[in-house]
Formats: C-alpha cells, sequence, structure tokens
C-alpha cells in the first residue's frame, strides 16, 4: 500500500495507492489502563460504519530493554497479535501508528536508569547556578532527572535504530502494507510537550547534552567568533566553552515588561530558538528514517506545531505545580513549526482540537495556524477527544450528554471545510453515551459518506481575512501568558470565528515571503518584532491593492536589526531597540506609551465612522492581567475611533484609522478584540459577511456551515447565486437559484450547507 499526500482539488490529500481518500480515523488506544488489548468492538463498528483507517499506540512493551536471554532493545511478540485482532474485526483495516518515544513511559524506566547521564535536567525557579551543577553531577533517575534529554545522541540513535527495527519486522510478518503512516511522538502524551520543564515553575534542560548541543549551536550561529557572542549577550566574559543554558530566573523574568531586551537578554532568546530548531529537527530526522527505511511511500507526521494554543499552563489542566500566569509556548520547543513545515519528510500535524473554550458555542479549532500547514502541503489530523475529554467529569467536562452531535457536526464541519483530517477518539475505554449511541452511530456513517463525497468539490482556502501569527516574536517576550492568553488564546477562539465570514491563519513569515494568495483585511496578533528586511518586505505586500491591515498592541516594537535601523540613531548612540517609532515605520501611525503595568480596557467613542456605527455603546473590551508598556495613538491625521483606558485614568486614543493612497492601517491597543468591532472592520475593508448574528461560522467555495448556542432565525448572505442550498446534516434542499436563504436555527446545534451546482449532489445521493 502506498500512502502519499497530494495536491486534490486545492488542498493536501491522503493518497492511497492512488486513490484520494477522506482521513476520517478511529483512535483506537487509550492513554491509560491496559495497552496490550485493542478495543475489538470498536473496531468491528467503525469498520461496519463504512471507516477503515485507525489510529494505534504502537510502543506499549516493544522497547522493552535488553533482558537476561537477549541482550536487543526490543520484543516485537506482541505486534502481529496486536494488529491481526484488528484486522479480525475488519478485514479492509489500515493503521497510523503512534509511535511514542519518551522513556519514562518504557516497561520499568529501564532507559532512565540505564543512562542516567543522558535525561533531561529540570530546574526550579529559585535554584542557582551551583544547584544546577549538583543536578548535573548526581545523574540518578529523581525529581529533577525525569526523562531523557532531546539533545541526548544515544536517544536519538536508539530511536532511529528502533524506527527501522519495527518496519522490518511488519515486513517479516506480513503488516507492512497495513500500515500507511508513522507519527513520532516524544514528550508529555507524545505531543512533544515535557510538562515538567515547560508548564511549571520549573525550568530546563541543564542536561550535559543539552549544554553541550547548546554550545554547538552558539558556534554555529555566531561563526565561532567569541567577539559576537560577547557582543550579542551583553558578557565581556562568556565563551563558547563557558556558556550555559539560561538560570530558571533569567527565564523567568524580562526587562522591557512583557518584551524582552534583545540587548541584555539575548542569551534567553538563542536558548528558546536552539530548542526549537532541536524539536523540529529531530521530528523531521525521525521522519526521515522512515520515509528511508519505507522508500518513501508511508506518510510520517507528529503532534506539533501548537502556537495558537500554548499559553496554557500545568493549572489549566488541574495541577497546582505553578502560578497561573506561567506560558509553555517558549519552552517547549514548538515554535519550531515553520523550519518542520518545510521539510519534505513530513506529511501531516496532528494536535486535539483547541483546549479554549469547547462548549456549545465554542469552535473546534485546530491548534496550528491551519492554512499554514495547507500552503507547505501537509495535511492537518484534527484529534476529535469530546468523548475522552468530558469523561473526565461525571457531569460533563464540556457540555451535557445531548449535545455532543451538535459538537462532533461542528469538528466535522470545521474539517471538510478547512480541508483537515479528523481522528475520533473512541475505543473500550472512552466508549460512546448509550444515551446517543444509536445517533452517533448513524451520524458517523453519514460523516464518512460527506467527507468522501466533499473531496470532489473546490478545496481551495476562500476567505477574504487572513489571521497572522508571528512565530519569531513569540522569543522576544515574557514566559508569563498575560500577552499570548489574550492576544492569541482568546482572540482566535472566541471572537474571529463570529464575524460572520471566514479567516485563515497562517505564519507571518508566509505572507511576507509572498506565499499566499491576496486578502482583502489582514489581522496582526502579534507582530512585535520584525528587522529591516522583513519590515520591507511586509510592506510590499500590505501597501497595495486597497488592502486593510489591522494592527494588535505593540506591531513591530521590538526592532534589533543594528545593520539598517528604523529610526537611524545620532552618531555612536545605540541603536533604539524597543521605541515607539519602530511602530510607526511598520504602521504608518505615531504612538505615545505609558510603562506603568496595568490590565487596561477600551470603548469606543466615535460612533458616526462605518466600522463603529452598528457597536452598541456599552461594548467594552481588555485585558484581565497587566500590561506593560500600554500604547496609544498621537496621530492628528488619523482617526481615532475609541479609547484606551490604563493607569491613573488615563482616557487615550487607542482605537484609530488611517487610510492612505493604496491601502488602510488600523491599530487596536488591546488584543482579545470582540467580534462587534472586527465586524465593523471587516464590512468596512470589503469582506462578504455571510451573516453577523454572531455564530461560528464556516464557509467554502460550496459549503456553509454555522455552529449557534442560541439558534432562532438566520438570514444568510452568498456571494454567489447558486443552483441548489442543500442541507448536508438533515438530506433536504432548503433553496435554488438564488443568492440568499433562511433557516430557523435550532438553539445548541451546528448545520452545514452545499451551496452551488445541483448536477455535483448526484454522486452524494447515489452513496446514501
Amino acid at each position: 500500500m502506498k500512502a502519499e499526500i497530494r495536491s486534490h482539488n486545492g488542498t493536501p490529500t491522503i493518497f492511497l495507492n492512488d486513490r484520494p481518500v477522506f482521513a476520517n480515523f478511529n483512535l483506537l488506544s487509550p492513554f491509560d489502563g491496559d495497552y496490550r488489548e485493542p478495543s475489538l468492538p470498536v473496531a468491528r463498528k467503525f469498520g461496519e460504519l463504512g471507516i477503515h483507517l485507525y489510529s494505534i499506540d504502537s510502543i506499549i512493551t516493544e522497547w522493552c530493554g535488553p533482558r537476561k536471554d537477549d541482550p536487543s532493545h526490543y520484543d516485537f511478540s506482541t505486534v502481529g497479535p496486536r494488529l491481526h485482532a484488528i484486522l479480525d474485526q475488519n478485514p479492509n483495516a489500515h493503521f497510523l501508528l503512534r509511535m511514542g518515544f519518551e522513556t519514562r513511559g518504557l516497561p520499568g524506566r529501564w532507559w532512565n536508569r540505564a543512562y542516567p547521564g543522558e535525561l533531561e535536567i529540570v530546574a526550579e525557579e529559585a535554584d542557582s547556578l551551583p544547584e544546577i551543577e549538583r543536578y548535573r553531577s548526581n545523574c540518578v533517575e529523581d525529581a529533577n532527572h525525569i526523562t531523557q534529554s532531546y539533545a541526548s545522541k544515544i536517544w536519538q540513535q536508539h530511536v532511529k535504530d528502533l524506527l527501522r527495527a519495527y518496519i522490518r519486522h511488519l515486513r517479516s510478518i506480513g503488516l507492512y502494507d497495513r500500515v500507511i503512516a508513522y507519527q513520532i511522538a516524544a514528550g508529555a502524551s507524545g505531543e512533544w510537550v515535557k510538562g515538567d520543564s515547560d508548564q511549571m515553575n520549573r525550568f530546563g534542560d541543564y542536561s550535559q547534552p543539552m549544554l553541550k548541543h547548546f554550545r554547538a549551536w552558539l558556534r554555529r550561529k555566531y561563526g565561532n567568533y567569541v567577539f559576537s557572542l560577547r557582543k550579542a549577550w551583553d558578557d565581556d566574559h562568556v565563551t563558547f566553552d563557558t556558556a550555559d543554558v539560561p538560570l530558571p530566573q533569567e527565564h523567568y523574568m524580562t526587562r522591557h515588561g512583557v518584551f524582552r531586551d534583545p540587548a541584555r537578554e539575548q542569551k534567553v532568546i538563542d536558548y528558546y530558538i536552539c530548542l526549537s530548531e532541536l524539536c523540529a529537527d529531530l521530528i523531521a530526522e525521525f521522519c526521515g528514517v522512515v520515509k528511508d527505511e519505507t522508500n518513501g511511500e508511508k506518510l510520517t507526521g507528529a503532534f506539533f506545531g501548537y502556537l495558537m494554543d500554548l499559553a496554557w499552563n500545568v493549572n489549566f489542566f488541574g495541577g497546582s505545580h505553578a502560578g497561573p500566569d506561567y506560558s509553555t509556548i517558549q519552552r517547549c520547543g514548538h515554535l519550531g513549526l515553520a523550519r518542520l513545515l518545510r521539510s519534505p519528510n513530513i506529511d501531516f500535524l496532528v494536535s486535539p482540537y483547541s483546549y479554549a473554550f469547547r462548549g456549545i458555542g465554542g469552535e473546534g479549532l485546530a491548534m496550528q495556524p491551519s492554512e499554514s500547514c495547507r500552503l507547505h502541503g501537509k495535511i492537518y489530523l484534527m484529534e476529535e477527544d469530546t468523548l475522552m475529554h468530558n469523561r473526565f467529569e461525571t457531569d460533563g467536562r464540556m457540555h451535557s450528554i445531548t449535545d455532543t452531535p451538535a459538537i462532533y457536526k461542528r469538528h466535522f464541519a470545521y474539517c471538510v471545510t478547512h480541508g483537515h483530517g479528523i481522528t475520533w477518539l473512541q475505543s473500550s475505554h472512552y466508549a460512546e453515551y448509550p444515551e446517543i449511541e444509536a445517533a452517533a452511530n448513524q451520524l458517523h456513517a453519514h460523516i464518512q459518506k460527506l467527507g468522501t463525497w466533499a473531496l470532489q468539490l473546490d478545496r481551495r482556502p476562500q476567505a477574504e481575512i487572513a489571521v497572522l501569527l508571528d512565530d519569531e516574536s513569540y522569543y522576544y517576550t515574557t514566559v508569563k501568558n498575560n500577552i499570548s492568553l489574550a492576544g492569541v488564546f482568546y482572540q482566535r477562539s472566541i471572537s474571529l470565528a463570529r464575524i460572520g465570514a471566514p479567516h485563515d491563519v497562517y505564519l507571518l513569515d508566509d505572507l511576507i515571503e509572498g506565499n499566499i494568495p491576496p486578502y482583502k483585511l489582514y489581522i496582526f496578533l502579534n507582530a512585535f518584532r520584525l528587522n529591516r528586511a522583513r519590515r520591507e518586505a511586509l510592506a510590499r505586500q500590505i501597501r497595495r491593492d486597497g488592502r486593510v491591515a489591522l494592527w494588535l498592541y505593540a506591531p513591530g516594537y521590538l526592532y534589533d536589526d543594528a545593520s539598517s535601523p528604523a529610526i537611524p540613531p545620532p552618531k555612536d548612540a545605540p541603536v533604539a531597540v524597543l521605541h515607539t517609532e519602530n511602530m510607526t515605520d511598520l504602521t504608518g501611525i505615531r504612538f505615545g506609551k505609558g510603562d506603568n503595568p496595568w490590565a487596561l480596557h477600551m470603548h469606543i467613542t466615535n460612533f458616526q465612522h462605518p466600522i463603529t456605527r452598528d457597536v452598541p455603546q456599552d461594548l467594552f473590551w481588555g485585558v484581565q492581567q497587566p500590561l506593560a508598556p500600554i500604547f496609544h495613538v498621537e496621530d492628528p491625521s488619523a482617526t481615532a475611533l475609541g479609547q484606551v483606558v490604563y493607569s491613573l485614568g488615563r482616557c487615550k486614543p487607542g482605537i484609530a484609522i488611517k487610510e492612505f493612497p493604496n491601502w488602510t492601517s488600523i491599530y487596536v491597543a488591546t488584543p482579545n478584540l470582540p467580534a462587534p468591532i472586527l465586524r465593523g472592520i471587516a464590512r468596512y475593508a470589503g469582506v462578504h459577511l455571510y451573516n453577523e448574528c454572531g455564530d461560528v461560522l464556516y464557509a467554502t467555495a460550496e459549503l456553509l456551515s454555522v455552529h449557534t448556542a442560541g439558534g432562532g432565525l438566520r438570514k444568510f448572505r452568498l456571494p454567489q447565486r447558486v443552483e441548489v442550498v442543500y442541507d448536508l446534516f438533515e438530506m433536504r434542499e432548503i433553496a435554488r437559484d438564488t443568492d440568499e436563504f433562511e433557516e430557523t436555527l435550532q438553539p445548541r446545534s451546528t448545520r452545514l450547507w452545499f451551496v452551488g451546482a445541483r448536477d455535483k449532489l448526484m454522486s452524494l445521493w447515489a452513496s446514501m
């Protein structure tokens, strides 16, 4: 069985033996309990429903370590029986193997005990260098030595050897063709997030392998010139042989409000970049082993790139080992996403859908900037773990049982309108609720048919709003979540999906490099740090064709390209690295600033402008945690629409618009901009609004979906006239030969309509 990713009708698609396939999986493996037996009744049920792709954990007892009578590290005796047991239930089954290589979970923790010097070392926030040196010299598995260091060369080689041995074993037992994909997993739950050193007030990695790797990385970055290292780190004594991983206190502290000053904090920035490149390169390298061993005829991927979600910490998941203000994103390595997307060894990326807001009225979101995945030819697989996640609490963590079908429909609608795949987490450990099992089974069968039919539709991105996330700017911000929580986590999960028009999410460099199609509105979530080359490239993309740019909080504030500063400094003066003039250089708007940290809020004061005239006067928004610096507009040539309110009750222009001959610049001082304001900006930019009622909405050229909490009568306006509007869940015609239609939505429901030519429905009807 040859598996590959090809572009099909405008989006990356799985092909099996040259046939496009809807990427619809059943994840059988539980995360706890008995890993030895698969959930055979569930496997049989999904096969009967027409779903033949299974995701299954595959490093359970296989990597067992040397035994008394066997010096090898492997025991593959359970592999064949486990896969054959599923094939007995569904002879058409094919597998995605989730390969977990985190050593803390190996039988008897044998690897940790055999190689204690290769373990990651974590340190508490208060630990000093002498204490860290003590951890390094006392290499024994304990609370500071928990699992392998990603930088361990021994671990890396063992993983490669295991992958080759596993694939060769599959060939030897005749199951090689039944496996279509390999998912490389490490970290907690296999998600390349350590937990111990990135979600708590503990920091790492202080191991000798990581120290050695970091020093070698520094030599490469600075060309082995020690004076360059010393200048960058503002340290006249450091050498490549004495440079160390930043202390916990250095991780936690920032010297310019929420921002790191690269003139004084490059050491920490360098470490984050080094860690991110290491994680991305390891995944690509391990996937390359699979590609080599399978002659390139199997798919490879990983959990990775959770850039839209990683503002959370252990407290979010019920832990109590850290204050609530820590963020995971800089310390986990996922910032290597852009690097990984450019690797030919990667075919797919996986994540659970966003943890931000999972209940009724929320949105099922990819944790990655999903359109960048598509742009680089990778398919995203949503892990739909509603059933598991909701069962963790007896009364339902997210919603009542009766709401589950609407949630399932919402997530399928999100995936089918974005060209994604989906994996349903259902097993003997996480069985479907008996009250809705019959309806859920019917829905799964229907979804399989809809997903297969939809492969023929126009699957290109159709949105007119591009949302840009700058992964690079994260390196220059605090490990507290006061900016990422409001600026990315909540901004996307609460407001962006409720504009009434679809949006696409990209990494900023995909725009800068000129790789994305034109949009009418560009929303910059965190474009905080740009050097001259990126600024000039971004200006070429934005300042033309009547495009509208929306900038949030501190666009372009950091500028550390000393060779060509935005604002030429006086002779012999240092470059103004963090300055409002850098914001003006990017946005064309002039600014003032305040330095006292405060939880700022905003409101509208100008209700005559087209953007704000439909906004209610009692609409206020802001952030819950203090920010600093705080910015406001000081530009008489810009039109102020509202105020930012901060320390000492200052009320300054905080939302403003400035029109230029070829483009328009809009600035808002706070992140977490509410949907009514975004909707007004979208309307001003000429974006087509399907509806303005605030429901979650997805759309392509031929599909339209709405998820609603409140329900009620809705009127939808289509971009062009269509032959038919057809309800794909209820299988009934709604309207014909029209560019608008009305529907009464049930509360707490999801709808999905086909809007296009009638002849495309013929094959759907034939399959039902």
